[in-house]
């Protein structure tokens, strides 16, 4: 019985101590390694019918009246519209498109939601419906997706194929929710060897470095609450820290050459991230065979992706074509900006 007394005191004491220890972590404000994003002076705002706004940067193209705008629509989830895009899509006015890139809900410049809750895919999904529909008031857009951008896209075109005309992917993300056969999940690798044509270069690997965000006490903790009760136990401010401090870490997997990597600004969404990546997604792969909008899936010789998962959107689209970019990552527009454009411009133009 003694025995038992100093292993609970033990036990106690030491629990305390711990959670003593995690207090003291949760209290202590994240330090802020990149700066918070900035409004540009382009930057403008829609009001959406939930109350929120989403921040928006419009490029104005040279005599647009009788061609379809562009969207673009970028990665993540929990990412932002970066400066070197805006810049790279500028081109895209000279030709005649009207070009709009915009922060999703609870990243970027857009406002931050109240509960966690209030932000899933399929709301990613409405959003872009009503953007289109009454935010620019399209009868048809031209749409651009890179990364996350693309889950978006592929699950919109199959509600809505009347409302699009041509989609670009750009270094797609893996197609959601992932492939099965017979009820079991398959490797895309297997479906879809790499050809003997293309050279594929391995990038930096950064998945120990989103292992080692998870397990930072304030991450366990926000995510613990969010998913659980709904509750935003750590600010927004302090998540969005931590994931800006990761982005300026990762972002060497997403080019062939670290030295091209484009400077961190400081628009991560954290609860975007968990959010949108805790969320099921509908199976709609027997429905996209009914989407005949022209495809164009591009994806950059050192992209972290594998070529199975870029190449099951060109599998499953029945107007698409594949595009491989060599010496350009993830970021294809930081490495090879001329490329990328061009690839874009012969398409959509």
């Amino acid at each position: 019985m003694k025995n038992l007394r100093k292993v609970l005191k033990w036990f106690g004491i030491t629990l305390s101590a711990i959670s003593f220890i995690f207090l003291i972590l949760l209290v202590i404000p994240e330090k802020e390694t990149v700066k918070a994003i900035q409004p540009r002076e382009t930057t403008q705002y829609w009001k959406m019918k939930e109350g929120f706004k989403i921040a928006f940067t419009q490029l104005h193209g040279i005599d647009s009246i009788t061609k379809s705008p562009v969207l673009f629509l970028h990665g993540g989830p929990g990412g932002y519209v970066h400066s070197s895009i805006i810049e790279t899509l500028e081109s895209l006015t000279e030709k005649g498109f009207d070009v709009y890139l915009y922060d999703q809900r609870g990243s970027g410049l857009s406002d931050r939601m109240e509960k966690y809750s209030d932000i899933n895919f399929e709301k990613h999904i409405l959003d872009l419906h009503e953007i289109i529909t009454k935010q620019i008031n399209a009868d048809k857009v031209i749409l651009i997706g890179q990364s996350f951008g693309t889950n978006i896209i592929s699950h919109y075109s199959v509600r809505h194929p009347e409302k699009i005309e041509k989609i670009v992917f750009s270094s797609p993300g893996t197609f959601k929710p992932h492939k099965q056969i017979d009820g079991k999940y398959v490797g895309l690798d297997s479906l879809y060897p790499v050809p003997d044509s293309l050279n594929f270069i391995e990038p930096y690997n950064f998945n120990q470095d989103v292992d080692n965000m998870a397990l930072k006490p304030k991450a366990m903790i926000a995510s613990v609450g969010a998913l659980l009760f709904d509750k935003k136990l750590i600010p927004d401010k302090q998540m969005d820290r931590m994931l800006n401090t990761l982005a300026s870490q990762f972002t060497k997997g997403m080019v062939c050459d670290p030295n091209n990597v484009f400077p961190e600004e400081g628009g991560g969404g954290l609860y975007a991230y968990i959010a949108t990546n805790s969320d099921d997604y509908p199976e709609i792969r027997h429905q996209i065979e009914n989407v005949n909008a022209p495809i164009l899936v591009m994806q950059g010789q050192c992209e972290y992706h594998s070529f199975g998962s870029a190449y099951e959107y060109v599998d499953l689209y029945p107007n698409s074509t594949y595009s491989f970019i060599e010496n350009a990552g993830h970021e294809i527009w930081w490495e090879q900006k001329e490329k990328y454009l061009e690839e874009i411009i012969n398409f959509i133009d």
